[in-house]
């Protein structure tokens, strides 16, 4: 390992005396390092486009918690909120690729928000390393609605076109895209209700003031036990565990699949080895009890997946979703 910038401290402030007696044998950057001091390597950036508190920022310091045992380094978790995720996105893409500063993206930022704005922070601008995560929304209405299952409600939107009420956490959100999907794959038409996030949205329905929303179980599994809301699906590829008796869309007729994930990603032009390395630190992670338990405690599962198929997986979701919002403008 050749001397580099992030070394220089350790060695700038030593007397001439002691530099002179290691002169003979001082490195070049083809020689390496075997002079009996230890050179600090720095610690990696794992950056959230977002601010604190929310899921993106949690899932991050529970990744953090463990992740020094299998990274040989510490990994610091750094916020850099903005531009609806496009400051942390633009960070991490023009960082040195050496491993160092990578991103926990997700599908707010570097699917919707770069299809609806044309902002350049999509899979074309970075490397994917490993996917941890993700949370599949679940369609929710008032335990008095008359509509016991996903269908019915469906059934219910083609005979009244605009009458069914939906509540939505903000233009093109967690709740707002979904139901977009769901509806043009179903050919129904519906009356869209923005609320200023979740809570307002969910409290809206709660209150008889909006039929249905898309929520995520964390919000909505507190009522859901106390009776006050039935999940009709959800979102994902597959049943989740803490509602194993609510279907999938796609169980239920409607070919749509829509998950918020939370993967890493780091800059272009990232070293096929150091992918592997990170890819394989990751992993390991992702399989550490400690980590597992925060994870579930958030309401979620683990769901990983290499940085080849994430790619995949991200770029089929891109092609869907931009075919949504072409649609829509």
């Amino acid at each position: 390992m050749s001397i580099s910038q992030r070394c220089r401290p350790l060695i700038s402030g030593w007397p001439a005396q002691t530099l002179a007696r290691i002169s003979p044998i001082q490195p070049t950057p083809t020689i390496p390092i075997s002079i009996g001091f230890i050179v600090r390597l720095p610690p990696f950036e794992l950056v959230i486009p977002y601010g604190p508190g929310g899921s993106h920022d949690l899932t991050a310091r529970a990744i953090a918690s463990v992740a020094q045992q299998y990274l040989g380094q510490p990994l610091l978790v750094v916020l850099k909120p903005g531009g609806g995720g496009a400051v942390g996105s633009q960070y991490v893409i023009r960082a040195k690729p050496d491993g160092y500063t990578i991103m926990l993206g997700g599908t707010g930022p570097n699917t919707i928000f770069a299809l609806v704005q044309k902002a350049p922070i999509g899979p074309d601008q970075f490397t994917p390393i490993a996917r941890i995560n993700y949370s599949p929304p679940v369609f929710a209405v008032r335990n008095e609605a008359p509509w016991k299952t996903m269908r019915e409600a469906l059934d219910y939107m083609k005979k009244n076109p605009g009458k069914f009420n939906f509540a939505n956490s903000g233009t093109w959100g967690a709740a707002d895209f979904p139901m977009r999907m769901m509806a043009k794959a179903a050919g129904v038409e519906y009356n869209n209700i923005p609320f200023d996030g979740g809570g307002p949205a969910t409290l809206a329905v709660l209150g008889g003031h909006a039929d249905a929303t898309f929520s995520f179980t964390a919000q909505l599994m507190p009522q859901v036990t106390a009776g006050k809301l039935r999940p009709l699906a959800v979102t994902g590829p597959s049943r989740i565990r803490e509602l194993p008796q609510t279907p999938t869309l796609k169980e239920e007729g409607v070919d749509v699949v829509f998950t918020m994930w939370r993967a890493v990603v780091g800059p272009k032009g990232l070293p096929p080895a150091t992918v592997a390395k990170l890819e394989g630190a990751f992993r390991k992670i992702a399989e550490d009890k400690q980590f597992l338990e925060q994870i579930r405690q958030l309401g979620d599962d683990v769901q990983f997946q290499t940085g080849k198929e994430f790619e995949a997986t991200w770029r089929q979701e891109w092609d869907a979703f931009g075919r949504v919002v072409t649609a829509a403008k």
